[in-house]
């Protein structure tokens, strides 16, 4: 069988670097953003349970104590810029999209 199977919906192959999965740019750029999404959100919630979890055994914060938590202005500024990169890296696809579709 070829490497270069078709998409359900008829469009090109979805292998390389910049796969197609559907016949639209937009739809195809809102779907890579998904998957970068859903990817990143992953990443962070994996850290962020491990990291809760060897606080909480060591017994250096509780669990309700990080909820809690209010961030002071240093840990707000740093909040929005990774917030703003985050974002950036999110709709990235959407940039790459020609106008003239």
């Amino acid at each position: 069988m070829s490497d270069r199977v078709q998409t359900p919906e008829g469009g090109t192959p979805i292998v390389g670097d910049d796969p197609v999965y559907l016949n639209d740019p937009i739809q195809d750029a809102t779907v890579r953003m998904l998957l970068e999404l859903a990817a990143q959100v992953w990443i962070e919630r994996e850290r962020r349970l491990t990291l809760e979890s060897l606080l909480e055994s060591k017994g250096i914060v509780a669990h309700d104590e990080i909820e809690r938590h209010v961030p002071d202005a240093v840990l707000t500024a740093r909040l929005k810029d990774e917030r703003a990169r985050f974002l950036e890296d999110i709709f990235k696809e959407l940039r790459r999209v020609p106008l003239d579709q």
